[in-house]
Protein backbone atom coordinates (compact mmCIF):
# COMPACT_ATOMS: atom_id res chain seq x y z
CA UNK A 1 0.00 0.00 0.00
CA UNK A 2 1.21 3.55 -0.66
CA UNK A 3 0.20 6.16 1.54
CA UNK A 4 0.02 9.87 0.41
CA UNK A 5 -0.39 12.99 2.21
CA UNK A 6 -2.22 15.90 1.46
CA UNK A 7 -3.17 18.87 2.83
CA UNK A 8 -7.11 17.94 2.79
CA UNK A 9 -9.12 15.73 0.30
CA UNK A 10 -11.19 16.47 -2.05
CA UNK A 11 -13.16 14.91 -4.80
CA UNK A 12 -10.78 15.80 -7.36
CA UNK A 13 -7.70 14.16 -5.41
CA UNK A 14 -9.21 10.97 -5.13
CA UNK A 15 -10.57 10.76 -8.67
CA UNK A 16 -6.84 10.95 -9.81
CA UNK A 17 -5.30 8.95 -7.45
CA UNK A 18 -7.80 5.97 -7.88
CA UNK A 19 -7.07 6.51 -11.75
CA UNK A 20 -3.33 5.96 -11.31
CA UNK A 21 -3.09 3.95 -8.90
CA UNK A 22 -6.62 1.70 -8.59
CA UNK A 23 -6.92 1.56 -12.51
CA UNK A 24 -3.69 1.65 -14.30
CA UNK A 25 -1.38 0.39 -11.40
CA UNK A 26 -3.82 -2.12 -9.70
CA UNK A 27 -1.81 -0.84 -6.50
CA UNK A 28 -3.74 0.40 -2.81
CA UNK A 29 -3.97 3.66 -1.84
CA UNK A 30 -4.60 5.62 1.19
CA UNK A 31 -4.95 9.67 1.59
CA UNK A 32 -4.03 11.53 4.86
CA UNK A 33 -3.83 14.50 5.99
CA UNK A 34 -2.51 13.73 9.30
CA UNK A 35 1.42 15.08 9.51
CA UNK A 36 2.07 12.19 12.37
CA UNK A 37 0.42 8.99 11.00
CA UNK A 38 2.25 10.16 7.28
CA UNK A 39 5.82 10.51 9.96
CA UNK A 40 5.16 7.38 11.61
CA UNK A 41 4.15 5.08 8.61
CA UNK A 42 7.14 3.14 7.58
CA UNK A 43 6.12 2.04 3.95
CA UNK A 44 6.13 3.42 0.64
CA UNK A 45 4.94 7.35 0.64
CA UNK A 46 4.90 10.65 -0.86
CA UNK A 47 3.07 14.20 0.13
CA UNK A 48 1.58 15.74 -2.41
CA UNK A 49 0.91 19.48 -0.68
CA UNK A 50 2.02 23.03 -0.99
CA UNK A 51 5.56 22.12 0.42
CA UNK A 52 7.13 19.04 2.48
CA UNK A 53 6.68 17.66 5.78
CA UNK A 54 10.37 17.32 5.95
CA UNK A 55 12.84 15.01 3.53
CA UNK A 56 9.94 12.68 2.17
CA UNK A 57 9.84 12.40 -2.07
CA UNK A 58 6.99 15.26 -2.19
CA UNK A 59 5.04 16.73 -5.44
CA UNK A 60 3.80 19.95 -5.00
CA UNK A 61 0.15 21.03 -5.92
CA UNK A 62 -0.51 23.87 -7.53
CA UNK A 63 -4.61 24.22 -6.44
CA UNK A 64 -6.79 22.64 -9.14
CA UNK A 65 -7.43 19.80 -7.32
CA UNK A 66 -8.53 21.10 -4.06
CA UNK A 67 -10.92 23.80 -6.15
CA UNK A 68 -14.15 23.82 -6.84
CA UNK A 69 -16.08 24.77 -9.98
CA UNK A 70 -14.16 26.23 -13.01
CA UNK A 71 -11.26 29.16 -12.98
CA UNK A 72 -9.92 29.74 -16.64
CA UNK A 73 -6.28 28.21 -16.30
CA UNK A 74 -3.36 29.59 -17.98
CA UNK A 75 -1.63 26.61 -19.53
CA UNK A 76 1.91 27.02 -20.25
CA UNK A 77 3.46 24.92 -22.01
CA UNK A 78 7.19 23.94 -21.69
CA UNK A 79 8.77 20.72 -21.77
CA UNK A 80 11.39 18.55 -19.34
CA UNK A 81 12.81 15.62 -20.36
CA UNK A 82 11.83 16.32 -23.93
CA UNK A 83 8.21 15.50 -22.52
CA UNK A 84 5.21 18.26 -22.83
CA UNK A 85 4.21 19.58 -19.45
CA UNK A 86 1.87 22.21 -17.91
CA UNK A 87 1.50 23.51 -14.93
CA UNK A 88 4.45 24.48 -13.66
CA UNK A 89 5.81 24.21 -9.99
CA UNK A 90 8.52 24.98 -7.81
CA UNK A 91 12.43 23.04 -7.89
CA UNK A 92 11.70 21.36 -4.52
CA UNK A 93 9.12 18.70 -5.95
CA UNK A 94 10.01 15.69 -7.30
CA UNK A 95 8.50 16.42 -10.89
CA UNK A 96 9.11 20.72 -12.49
CA UNK A 97 5.09 20.60 -12.72
CA UNK A 98 1.82 19.11 -10.88
CA UNK A 99 1.44 15.66 -12.91
CA UNK A 100 -1.49 15.06 -10.34
CA UNK A 101 -3.63 18.27 -12.16
CA UNK A 102 -2.30 17.63 -15.49
CA UNK A 103 -3.62 14.63 -15.49
CA UNK A 104 -7.15 15.80 -14.10
CA UNK A 105 -7.22 18.73 -16.44
CA UNK A 106 -6.61 16.47 -19.55
CA UNK A 107 -8.89 13.43 -18.21
CA UNK A 108 -11.99 15.55 -17.05
CA UNK A 109 -11.83 17.50 -19.98
CA UNK A 110 -12.23 20.38 -17.97
CA UNK A 111 -11.23 22.50 -21.18
CA UNK A 112 -14.43 21.65 -23.04
CA UNK A 113 -16.34 22.90 -19.94
CA UNK A 114 -15.23 26.46 -20.42
CA UNK A 115 -16.19 29.13 -23.51
CA UNK A 116 -14.82 27.95 -26.74
CA UNK A 117 -15.75 27.77 -30.34
CA UNK A 118 -17.61 24.79 -31.89
CA UNK A 119 -17.30 23.19 -34.93
CA UNK A 120 -20.29 22.74 -37.65
CA UNK A 121 -21.84 19.65 -35.63
CA UNK A 122 -21.89 22.24 -32.24
CA UNK A 123 -18.94 20.05 -31.00
CA UNK A 124 -15.82 20.88 -29.17
CA UNK A 125 -13.53 21.28 -31.94
CA UNK A 126 -10.09 19.48 -32.14
CA UNK A 127 -8.98 22.92 -33.58
CA UNK A 128 -9.58 24.25 -30.15
CA UNK A 129 -7.50 21.80 -28.20
CA UNK A 130 -5.08 22.21 -26.20
CA UNK A 131 -3.31 18.59 -27.58
CA UNK A 132 -4.10 20.06 -31.08
CA UNK A 133 -2.30 23.36 -30.67
CA UNK A 134 0.74 21.98 -28.97
CA UNK A 135 1.02 19.09 -30.98
CA UNK A 136 0.63 16.41 -28.59
CA UNK A 137 -2.84 15.05 -29.95
CA UNK A 138 -1.43 11.53 -31.52
CA UNK A 139 0.63 11.75 -28.47
CA UNK A 140 -0.60 9.97 -25.07
CA UNK A 141 0.87 12.02 -22.72
CA UNK A 142 -0.81 11.38 -19.75
CA UNK A 143 0.75 7.62 -20.06
CA UNK A 144 3.94 9.16 -20.64
CA UNK A 145 3.63 11.51 -17.70
CA UNK A 146 2.84 7.82 -15.71
CA UNK A 147 5.76 6.23 -16.93
CA UNK A 148 8.00 8.66 -15.62
CA UNK A 149 5.92 8.89 -12.54
CA UNK A 150 6.58 4.79 -11.85
CA UNK A 151 10.55 5.47 -12.73
CA UNK A 152 10.80 8.30 -9.65
CA UNK A 153 8.39 5.95 -7.40
CA UNK A 154 11.38 2.85 -7.88
CA UNK A 155 13.92 5.07 -7.29
CA UNK A 156 12.99 7.42 -4.87
CA UNK A 157 11.08 4.82 -2.44
CA UNK A 158 11.90 1.75 -3.90
CA UNK A 159 7.96 0.83 -5.03
CA UNK A 160 7.95 -1.14 -8.00
CA UNK A 161 4.90 -1.48 -10.13
CA UNK A 162 3.99 -1.89 -13.44
CA UNK A 163 0.78 -1.02 -15.73
CA UNK A 164 -1.62 -3.35 -15.11
CA UNK A 165 -1.45 -5.72 -18.67
CA UNK A 166 -5.37 -6.28 -17.91
CA UNK A 167 -5.79 -3.10 -19.22
CA UNK A 168 -4.68 -3.38 -22.68
CA UNK A 169 -7.77 -4.24 -25.49
CA UNK A 170 -7.70 -4.20 -28.96
CA UNK A 171 -11.01 -3.05 -29.79
CA UNK A 172 -12.94 -2.81 -33.14
CA UNK A 173 -16.36 -1.14 -33.19
CA UNK A 174 -18.74 -1.28 -36.00
CA UNK A 175 -21.51 1.78 -36.02
CA UNK A 176 -24.44 0.59 -37.60
CA UNK A 177 -26.63 3.38 -37.85
CA UNK A 178 -27.34 2.24 -41.51
CA UNK A 179 -26.93 -1.28 -41.42
CA UNK A 180 -28.41 -1.99 -45.19
CA UNK A 181 -27.94 0.32 -48.44
CA UNK A 182 -31.12 -0.62 -50.49
CA UNK A 183 -33.17 -3.16 -48.40
CA UNK A 184 -35.25 -3.58 -45.39
CA UNK A 185 -36.47 0.36 -45.97
CA UNK A 186 -39.82 2.48 -46.08
CA UNK A 187 -40.92 1.89 -49.91
CA UNK A 188 -41.27 5.71 -50.41
CA UNK A 189 -37.76 5.57 -48.75
CA UNK A 190 -36.23 2.87 -51.36
CA UNK A 191 -37.84 4.73 -54.51
CA UNK A 192 -36.19 7.97 -53.54
CA UNK A 193 -33.13 6.50 -52.97
CA UNK A 194 -32.94 4.43 -56.59
CA UNK A 195 -35.34 7.98 -58.38
CA UNK A 196 -32.07 10.36 -56.49
CA UNK A 197 -29.09 7.80 -58.23
CA UNK A 198 -31.04 7.94 -61.32
CA UNK A 199 -30.97 11.57 -61.95
CA UNK A 200 -27.71 11.87 -60.98
CA UNK A 201 -26.64 9.12 -63.25
CA UNK A 202 -25.18 6.89 -60.82
CA UNK A 203 -25.95 4.14 -63.40
CA UNK A 204 -23.81 1.55 -61.43
CA UNK A 205 -26.14 2.78 -57.90
CA UNK A 206 -29.14 1.89 -59.76
CA UNK A 207 -28.59 -1.06 -61.60
CA UNK A 208 -27.39 -2.26 -58.04
CA UNK A 209 -30.41 -0.98 -56.02
CA UNK A 210 -32.28 -3.48 -59.04
CA UNK A 211 -29.84 -6.35 -58.50
CA UNK A 212 -30.35 -6.06 -54.56
CA UNK A 213 -34.24 -5.93 -54.68
CA UNK A 214 -34.61 -8.57 -57.08
CA UNK A 215 -32.02 -10.80 -55.12
CA UNK A 216 -29.86 -11.62 -57.16
CA UNK A 217 -27.03 -9.50 -55.22
CA UNK A 218 -26.43 -9.21 -51.57
CA UNK A 219 -27.04 -5.65 -50.15
CA UNK A 220 -23.45 -4.08 -50.28
CA UNK A 221 -23.81 -2.70 -46.46
CA UNK A 222 -25.08 -5.94 -45.12
CA UNK A 223 -22.47 -7.13 -42.49
CA UNK A 224 -23.17 -10.73 -42.82
CA UNK A 225 -21.26 -10.88 -45.91
CA UNK A 226 -17.63 -10.37 -43.54
CA UNK A 227 -18.65 -11.91 -40.34
CA UNK A 228 -17.56 -15.25 -40.88
CA UNK A 229 -14.18 -14.48 -42.67
CA UNK A 230 -13.13 -11.39 -41.17
CA UNK A 231 -14.89 -10.56 -37.25
CA UNK A 232 -15.71 -14.39 -36.05
CA UNK A 233 -12.39 -15.00 -35.70
CA UNK A 234 -10.98 -12.03 -34.81
CA UNK A 235 -7.95 -11.85 -32.23
CA UNK A 236 -9.52 -8.12 -31.09
CA UNK A 237 -12.46 -7.43 -29.81
CA UNK A 238 -15.76 -6.60 -32.16
CA UNK A 239 -18.48 -4.44 -30.15
CA UNK A 240 -21.31 -3.76 -32.24
CA UNK A 241 -23.51 -1.19 -32.13
CA UNK A 242 -27.02 -0.29 -33.54
CA UNK A 243 -29.41 2.41 -34.01
CA UNK A 244 -32.84 1.15 -33.34
CA UNK A 245 -35.48 3.77 -33.64
CA UNK A 246 -39.03 4.41 -34.74
CA UNK A 247 -38.03 8.13 -36.17
CA UNK A 248 -35.72 6.61 -39.47
CA UNK A 249 -37.37 7.95 -42.44
CA UNK A 250 -35.24 9.98 -44.93
CA UNK A 251 -32.26 9.10 -42.86
CA UNK A 252 -31.44 5.97 -44.09
CA UNK A 253 -31.95 4.37 -40.47
CA UNK A 254 -33.62 0.99 -40.60
CA UNK A 255 -36.96 1.28 -38.68
CA UNK A 256 -37.04 -0.82 -35.40
CA UNK A 257 -40.74 -2.09 -36.52
CA UNK A 258 -38.71 -4.22 -39.33
CA UNK A 259 -38.99 -7.63 -38.81
CA UNK A 260 -35.68 -8.62 -41.11
CA UNK A 261 -34.01 -5.62 -39.09
CA UNK A 262 -34.84 -7.70 -35.36
CA UNK A 263 -33.63 -11.10 -36.53
CA UNK A 264 -30.37 -9.66 -38.13
CA UNK A 265 -29.73 -7.55 -34.95
CA UNK A 266 -30.22 -11.41 -33.32
CA UNK A 267 -28.23 -12.79 -34.92
CA UNK A 268 -25.34 -10.15 -34.60
CA UNK A 269 -26.43 -10.72 -30.92
CA UNK A 270 -25.44 -14.49 -30.42
CA UNK A 271 -21.88 -14.12 -31.80
CA UNK A 272 -20.70 -10.41 -30.31
CA UNK A 273 -21.55 -8.10 -27.68
CA UNK A 274 -23.77 -5.34 -28.95
CA UNK A 275 -24.62 -1.50 -27.87
CA UNK A 276 -27.30 1.15 -28.58
CA UNK A 277 -26.25 4.06 -31.30
CA UNK A 278 -28.96 6.50 -29.87
CA UNK A 279 -31.01 8.22 -32.81
CA UNK A 280 -30.48 11.55 -33.48
CA UNK A 281 -34.23 12.59 -31.75
CA UNK A 282 -32.79 10.28 -28.78
CA UNK A 283 -29.76 12.71 -28.28
CA UNK A 284 -32.17 15.56 -27.96
CA UNK A 285 -35.12 14.03 -25.90
CA UNK A 286 -34.47 11.38 -22.90
CA UNK A 287 -37.84 10.31 -22.95
CA UNK A 288 -36.96 8.71 -26.64
CA UNK A 289 -33.47 8.19 -25.86
CA UNK A 290 -35.01 5.60 -22.97
CA UNK A 291 -37.57 4.05 -25.22
CA UNK A 292 -34.69 3.45 -27.50
CA UNK A 293 -32.41 1.84 -24.93
CA UNK A 294 -35.89 -0.40 -23.29
CA UNK A 295 -36.67 -1.40 -26.80
CA UNK A 296 -33.39 -2.82 -27.40
CA UNK A 297 -32.80 -4.47 -24.46
CA UNK A 298 -36.23 -5.92 -25.01
CA UNK A 299 -35.15 -7.60 -27.81
CA UNK A 300 -32.00 -9.15 -26.98
CA UNK A 301 -33.51 -10.01 -23.39
CA UNK A 302 -30.24 -8.37 -22.06
CA UNK A 303 -29.68 -5.38 -20.26
CA UNK A 304 -27.43 -2.83 -22.54
CA UNK A 305 -24.93 -1.24 -21.07
CA UNK A 306 -22.51 -0.03 -23.61
CA UNK A 307 -23.21 3.23 -25.98
CA UNK A 308 -21.47 4.73 -28.87
CA UNK A 309 -22.89 8.55 -29.58
CA UNK A 310 -22.93 8.08 -33.52
CA UNK A 311 -22.45 12.06 -33.93
CA UNK A 312 -19.74 12.27 -31.21
CA UNK A 313 -19.71 13.85 -28.11
CA UNK A 314 -21.67 17.70 -27.97
CA UNK A 315 -21.16 18.72 -24.08
CA UNK A 316 -19.97 16.44 -22.11
CA UNK A 317 -21.78 17.07 -19.42
CA UNK A 318 -24.95 16.83 -21.16
CA UNK A 319 -24.36 13.53 -23.07
CA UNK A 320 -22.62 11.76 -20.38
CA UNK A 321 -25.78 12.82 -17.81
CA UNK A 322 -28.14 11.04 -20.16
CA UNK A 323 -26.15 7.91 -20.38
CA UNK A 324 -25.72 7.89 -16.68
CA UNK A 325 -29.28 8.31 -15.71
CA UNK A 326 -30.24 5.47 -18.33
CA UNK A 327 -27.63 3.44 -16.34
CA UNK A 328 -24.50 2.98 -18.68
CA UNK A 329 -21.55 1.27 -17.91
CA UNK A 330 -19.40 1.55 -20.62
CA UNK A 331 -19.25 4.36 -23.33
CA UNK A 332 -16.84 4.63 -26.34
CA UNK A 333 -17.51 7.94 -27.87
CA UNK A 334 -14.28 9.61 -26.51
CA UNK A 335 -12.40 10.97 -29.65
CA UNK A 336 -12.93 13.06 -32.43
CA UNK A 337 -15.01 12.55 -35.39
CA UNK A 338 -12.52 14.48 -37.63
CA UNK A 339 -9.06 13.66 -35.75
CA UNK A 340 -6.87 11.37 -35.68
CA UNK A 341 -5.47 10.76 -31.84
CA UNK A 342 -6.37 10.93 -28.18
CA UNK A 343 -9.06 13.54 -27.25
CA UNK A 344 -8.10 12.69 -23.52
CA UNK A 345 -4.45 12.46 -24.07
CA UNK A 346 -4.53 8.46 -23.10
CA UNK A 347 -5.10 5.56 -24.39
CA UNK A 348 -5.82 3.73 -21.23
CA UNK A 349 -9.89 3.77 -20.44
CA UNK A 350 -11.19 5.92 -17.56
CA UNK A 351 -13.88 6.81 -15.50
CA UNK A 352 -15.92 10.26 -16.20
CA UNK A 353 -15.66 12.84 -13.52
CA UNK A 354 -18.82 15.06 -13.68
CA UNK A 355 -17.33 18.28 -13.50
CA UNK A 356 -20.95 20.02 -12.74
CA UNK A 357 -21.74 17.56 -9.68
CA UNK A 358 -17.54 17.42 -8.71
CA UNK A 359 -17.71 13.41 -8.44
CA UNK A 360 -16.11 10.36 -9.80
CA UNK A 361 -18.83 8.86 -12.13
CA UNK A 362 -19.51 5.09 -12.88
CA UNK A 363 -19.35 5.43 -16.43
CA UNK A 364 -16.19 3.95 -17.71
CA UNK A 365 -14.86 5.51 -20.79
CA UNK A 366 -13.12 3.69 -23.84
CA UNK A 367 -10.74 6.20 -25.76
CA UNK A 368 -10.76 5.72 -29.84
CA UNK A 369 -8.19 7.07 -31.89
CA UNK A 370 -9.84 6.81 -35.49
CA UNK A 371 -13.55 7.08 -36.75
CA UNK A 372 -14.70 5.85 -40.25
CA UNK A 373 -15.51 9.40 -41.65
CA UNK A 374 -11.66 10.06 -42.29
CA UNK A 375 -11.11 7.14 -43.83
CA UNK A 376 -11.34 8.01 -47.07
CA UNK A 377 -9.60 11.27 -46.57
CA UNK A 378 -6.21 9.50 -46.98
CA UNK A 379 -4.40 7.07 -48.54
CA UNK A 380 -4.29 3.65 -47.76
CA UNK A 381 -0.96 3.78 -47.11
CA UNK A 382 -0.94 6.75 -44.45
CA UNK A 383 -4.00 4.83 -42.72
CA UNK A 384 -2.02 2.10 -42.42
CA UNK A 385 1.05 3.81 -40.75
CA UNK A 386 -1.43 5.49 -38.06
CA UNK A 387 -2.99 2.70 -37.45
CA UNK A 388 0.23 0.96 -37.01
CA UNK A 389 1.27 3.94 -34.74
CA UNK A 390 -1.43 3.57 -32.64
CA UNK A 391 -0.98 -0.07 -31.77
CA UNK A 392 2.51 0.14 -30.88
CA UNK A 393 1.40 2.81 -28.05
CA UNK A 394 -1.42 0.83 -27.44
CA UNK A 395 1.43 -2.32 -26.56
CA UNK A 396 3.76 -0.09 -25.01
CA UNK A 397 1.34 1.33 -22.33
CA UNK A 398 -0.61 -1.81 -22.09
CA UNK A 399 -3.87 0.72 -23.19
CA UNK A 400 -6.18 0.53 -25.79
CA UNK A 401 -6.11 0.34 -29.48
CA UNK A 402 -9.76 1.23 -30.40
CA UNK A 403 -11.15 2.14 -33.85
CA UNK A 404 -14.52 3.06 -35.03
CA UNK A 405 -15.61 1.71 -38.53
CA UNK A 406 -19.09 1.43 -40.05
CA UNK A 407 -20.71 -1.23 -42.41
CA UNK A 408 -20.57 1.28 -45.69
CA UNK A 409 -16.42 1.05 -45.74
CA UNK A 410 -16.65 -2.75 -46.49
CA UNK A 411 -18.03 -1.31 -49.61
CA UNK A 412 -16.04 -2.43 -52.69
CA UNK A 413 -17.31 0.26 -54.67
CA UNK A 414 -16.19 3.75 -56.44
CA UNK A 415 -16.58 6.82 -54.54
CA UNK A 416 -16.29 10.53 -56.16
CA UNK A 417 -14.47 8.69 -59.45
CA UNK A 418 -12.39 6.73 -57.23
CA UNK A 419 -12.22 3.23 -55.58
CA UNK A 420 -13.01 2.63 -52.03
CA UNK A 421 -10.13 1.71 -49.47
CA UNK A 422 -9.67 -1.72 -49.24
CA UNK A 423 -10.17 -1.76 -45.41
CA UNK A 424 -11.20 -4.99 -45.35
CA UNK A 425 -7.59 -6.12 -46.15
CA UNK A 426 -6.25 -3.09 -43.14
CA UNK A 427 -8.36 -4.96 -41.29
CA UNK A 428 -7.06 -8.61 -41.83
CA UNK A 429 -3.30 -7.08 -41.66
CA UNK A 430 -3.59 -5.01 -39.13
CA UNK A 431 -6.24 -5.30 -36.50
CA UNK A 432 -5.94 -9.17 -36.34
CA UNK A 433 -2.58 -8.85 -35.42
CA UNK A 434 -2.57 -7.07 -32.24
Amino acid sequence: MVLIYCNKTSPRIEYTFNHIFKLILNKNFSITNSKSEFINFKGCKFSYANAPISEELFFQSNGLLEERGLENHEITIFEWDNIKCFFKVGQKSAMPFDIFSAIFFLLSRYEEYLPHSSNKQSQFSHLESIAYKENFLEIPLIDIWIEKLLSIFENKIKLKCKIDSNNQIALTIISLSRPFKYVNKYPLESFMIWFKNLINLNLWEVIEHLLVLLKIKIDPWEIDNYLKDLFLNSKNKVYFFFSFTSESFFRGETPKTNENFKEYIKEVHDNFEIGLLPSHNAIKKLKTFELENFNISKLTHTKIDKILLQEGLKKISEDYKNSLSLDYANDFSMGYIDAFGYRASTCSSFFFYDLSNETKTKLLVTPFVAHHRLINKISESEMIDKIENFKEIARKFSGNFSIILNNEIFENSFKNGKRRLNFISIIKNLCNRF
